[in-house]
């Protein structure tokens, strides 16, 4: 009788035992478990989403600035100029084109000698000819304007090569016979070409290029515009225009 008792204590001891053992193995199995360590990371990951997405979120409310994810070009903002000038085209000559009819003039209209004619070639007014200042002294090329064409502006921009010759501009006023309003245009003496602004306020009132009194400038006056050689140098001349735009 004590012999199976003690049979049996020492059987519950075993299976004591035996349950310890298995509990202890399933416990260190469950902290190297792969699954538990990719749940684990799996969090993590949605952890920084949720972070990313809410960063997006405020940056594109522009209150903050994510200067890693704003390249150069995206962070300049264009500056649009309010002084900058506004110009209209009064003849261009690209492909030997003109939109007005310009003649030359030479100063046999005063018993002089010059000789001096206009063209057209490809992209370029031409004036040419030959200056003798035994009489007038002068060629020049002109047009007659639209009328009003420079009303609202208040200088002429020209692109030109005078292969170092001085020339002056030349705006007719109709309100007095034979004045022009005139301004020199500067020498280039590296025959080059150049752009050239003419101011009207900037002008002065002649009559065959002496100064008289008259009235101002007047844009709303002025019927025609001309390129006038009377730098009293004989010889041979040529002169090219780009083109002519009025300006504000």
């Amino acid at each position: 009788m004590r012999k199976t008792f003690i049979t049996i204590i020492c059987g519950l001891l075993t299976l004591a035992l035996v349950g310890f053992y298995f509990s202890s193995k399933n416990s260190n199995n469950d902290e190297n478990d792969p699954t538990t360590q990719e749940l684990t990371s799996a969090e993590i990951v949605a952890n920084e989403s949720a972070e990313k997405i809410t960063t997006e979120e405020i940056v594109s409310t522009g209150t903050i600035t994510a200067p890693s994810t704003i390249t150069e070009t995206q962070a300049i903002t264009p500056i649009i100029n309010s002084n900058e000038q506004k110009c209209i085209i009064i003849d261009d000559f690209t492909n030997g084109v003109s939109q007005l009819q310009w003649y030359a003039v030479n100063d046999g209209v005063m018993g002089g000698l010059s000789q001096g004619t206009a063209s057209l070639e490809e992209n370029a007014l031409v004036h040419t000819g030959v200056i003798n200042t035994n009489g007038g002294g002068f060629s020049y090329v002109g047009t007659r304007l639209p009328s009003d064409a420079l009303v609202g502006y208040n200088k002429l921009q020209v692109r030109l090569n005078t292969y170092g010759r001085t020339y002056a501009v030349n705006f007719n006023d109709t309100r007095y016979w034979r004045v022009t309003h005139q301004s020199p245009i500067p020498k280039n003496l590296r025959s080059e070409w150049q752009e050239v602004f003419i101011t009207f306020d900037e002008t002065t009132p002649t009559i065959f290029s002496q100064r008289v009194n008259s009235e101002p400038f007047k844009a709303s006056a002025i019927n025609e515009l001309s390129f006038i050689l009377s730098d009293g140098i004989d010889g041979s001349f040529r002169t090219e225009i780009d083109w002519i735009k009025a300006c504000v």
